[in-house]
């Protein structure tokens, strides 16, 4: 793990094409250079010193390499400035386009649920199942663009968060129900296993519903028929621990690293077409996180996956 972090941190290419700049432009080439020139800077100086007895020549040379180290610095400084400004400037533009986005979104969805309510009586069944797809395309982009925004506010550390007492029992078996028709369809069973207790916390509910709700149907969707997935709710003291396990395609131990990484998607789910952003868990783990708690999984690829979050019980 250390050794291949320590050679993600030199391959200077991959640091290039993530941030989108030229290699000698990634602030790891900047800092090697400056680092060279600093060995430079102290070498020079020091067979300075030891030739000359003039402390003029000392004074001098100590200058230069102090005003050679402040110019590569301030150019340093520069282009990891320029970095954080795109990066900034990006973030903006998705908040604003999903923000822009929503409305159209949401009036097309208003118009098919009309059209299906009201005149699906005029409709033959192939243009009713034509319809219906467009609600499903509609539904699809809907949270595509909630998923940009969160993941914009996230960005920006404005993630809006409510405090509510939440029974995580309920929560849970509300998410259930709506992932219900998906695992019938993959012909996946559900299962709970729910210590006795009480399980309140303090959170955003809604937030709180989209991580059980995203981790719940990955399970489903990384299943193999006839699989099983199962939720599993205890009370460890000072929190509550939430784990979904299933006995699916597992993630590969290479991939595990990134799993929660902005928009990347596991060569599994190319492999058994899954559909997804690659925002689900990244967004889930800010949740969790950013409400006082825990996020972390096991993965055995071909065995199955354990993803596991915690969160702070009420104190009072």
């Amino acid at each position: 793990m250390l050794k291949q972090r320590i050679i993600d941190e030199f391959n200077l290419k991959k640091q290039a094409d993530e941030l989108g700049l030229s290699v000698w432009q990634t602030p790891s080439f900047l800092f090697i250079v400056m680092g060279f020139i600093i060995t430079i800077a102290i070498i020079c100086v020091y067979i300075v010193s030891k030739n000359y007895d003039s402390p003029e020549i000392v004074v001098i040379s100590e200058s230069i390499v102090v005003m050679t180290l402040f110019t590569i610095g301030s150019f340093i400084i520069r282009t990891v400035e320029e970095v954080a400004k795109a990066n900034k400037m990006k973030t903006e533009f998705v908040s604003i386009a999903s923000h822009q986005l929503k409305t159209p979104i949401s009036e097309m969805k208003w118009e098919i649920e009309l059209l299906l309510s009201k005149f699906s009586a005029g409709l033959s069944d192939r243009q009713t199942e034509i319809v219906e797809e467009i609600a499903h395309s509609g539904e699809k982009m809907g949270r595509l663009v909630n998923d940009l925004l969160d993941v914009a506010r996230i960005d920006q550390g404005n993630l809006p968060l409510t405090k509510d007492k939440i029974n995580l029992q309920e929560l849970i078996e509300e998410s259930i129900e709506l992932q219900k028709a998906l695992a019938v369809s993959m012909n996946v069973e559900i299962k709970k296993s729910f210590q006795s207790g009480e399980f309140n916390i303090i959170g955003d509910k809604r937030r709180i519903s989209v991580v059980l709700d995203n981790l719940i149907s990955n399970a489903i969707k990384y299943t193999n028929k006839e699989g099983k997935v199962e939720i599993i709710l205890e009370n460890k003291g000072d929190e509550i621990e939430i784990c979904i396990r299933d006995n699916g395609v597992g993630i590969p131990k290479d991939e595990q690293e990134r799993i929660a990484e902005k928009f990347f998607r596991s060569n599994n789910s190319i492999k058994n077409k899954t559909d997804g952003t690659g925002l689900g868990l990244y967004i889930a783990k800010n949740i969790v996180e950013q409400s006082g708690g825990s996020f972390w999984f096991k993965s055995i690829e071909n065995v199955g996956s354990e993803f596991y979050f915690s969160l702070p019980v009420v104190t009072n």
